[in-house]
């Protein structure tokens, strides 16, 4: 327990998200009834259930499958990227990024070629492919929870994105160079299927609750149950400062939904769907696509601008997704500062152009 205390109080982003809620008084009063919590029980089974899945080594024996299979540095990065863009949809953005970004940075530490390129694409392919479904990532948790909307309709939202971002992401493949591979011994992984398969049906019991199937209560009591049969220690790696950051910016969005210059100023920019599209683009870049899809929600009845605004405004900065930052944080543990600055001049004029493309894309789908 003192080790998850330690580690949650320390996390930058939950001090920066707490400061900003403190911060947050002075703008208006903050009420704790605004605070969504089914959104942070769903949130929390789902970490758990997405926990158990990755104590089953199903990324690792896949990346360690697809080395194999591999013929040359390009192709190995493209299966890194498809993997990145299948299993964030299912396992969430942050394990895709944090289970594959050490994997493929120790498999091409052995290739000694360029990290910057190829390791940019797998966060792009992380963050786009967690899009496409509700409990791919944070907002379009949020999203579901808050508009109701029915497993069908979020789809129809959620596939044409999905298809541009993949066309996108195997365009700029085609940029990573093609060397021989130099072939690294794979790791011993054992694959426990039974395992696997209670904790695929734990997902899915938990989409029911998103889709306002089942009452949360019985979702949260299942998933700790079991949690606890299957391997008790996912609770140490559940990221419960997360929840607590989630929780600061629901007071932080309560904060400004109760100043009256504010509200009244986000109700005049947010009249029209292209209005809502570029506003939740452009905050995404400022203060992270999670908190702005909290905030632009208590502002608009345009779902299909805001998802669009804040999945496709993921990409852009380094703030844009906190995934992004688990990204720089694993980059850390295996290079020096000076490749984490070129790394973050590759990873933003590559986020740059695929900001600009899809951004376009959402632009001319709202259009249609």
């Amino acid at each position: 327990m003192g080790t998850v205390f330690r580690r949650t109080i320390s996390d930058k982003i939950f001090i920066t998200a707490l400061v900003c809620a403190g911060l947050s008084f002075l703008i208006g009063t903050p009420q704790f009834t605004d605070i969504n919590w089914n959104t942070i029980g769903t949130l929390l089974s789902l970490m758990i259930g997405v926990q158990l899945l990755r104590t089953m080594h199903i990324l690792d024996a896949l990346s360690d499958w697809l080395l194999v299979k591999s013929q040359h540095t390009r192709q190995m990065t493209q299966f890194f990227i498809l993997l990145a863009f299948g299993g964030s949809m299912i396992l969430t953005n942050d394990i895709a990024i944090l289970t594959l970004v050490p994997t493929f940075m120790t498999l091409n530490r052995h290739q000694k070629g360029a990290i910057a390129y190829p390791l940019t694409l797998i966060v792009m392919a992380a963050n786009l492919g967690s899009s496409f479904t509700p409990i791919g990532n944070p907002q379009n948790l949020f999203l579901v929870t808050s508009y109701h909307i029915d497993i069908l309709t979020f789809f129809k939202l959620s596939a044409p994105l999905m298809i541009a971002s993949l066309i996108l992401l195997v365009a700029l493949s085609l940029w990573v160079p093609r060397k021989s591979l130099t072939m690294v011994p794979a790791k011993s992984t054992t694959i426990h299927v039974s395992q696997i398969g209670i904790a695929t049906s734990l997902i899915g019991f938990i989409m029911l609750v998103i889709f306002n199937l089942i009452p949360i209560s019985l979702v949260i009591i299942v998933t700790i149950i079991v949690g606890l049969r299957i391997d008790w220690h996912v609770f140490q790696h559940v990221d419960y400062a997360l929840l607590l950051t989630f929780v600061c910016f629901f007071l932080f969005v309560s904060a400004i939904s109760h100043n009256s210059y504010i509200t009244l100023w986000l109700n005049q920019l947010m009249q029209t769907p292209q209005s809502v599209y570029i506003a939740s683009l452009m905050t995404s870049q400022a203060i992270s696509n999670v908190p702005a899809a909290i905030l632009l929600a208590n502002f608009t009845k345009y779902l299909p601008a805001l998802f669009l605004g804040v999945n496709i405004g993921e990409l852009g900065s380094i703030v844009a997704s906190l995934a992004n930052l688990l990204a720089v944080k694993q980059l850390l543990l295996f290079s020096e500062e000076q490749s984490l600055w070129h790394f973050l001049k590759v990873f933003t004029v590559l986020n740059l152009i695929g900001l600009l493309i899809l951004g376009v894309f959402g632009w001319l789908y709202l259009l249609m």
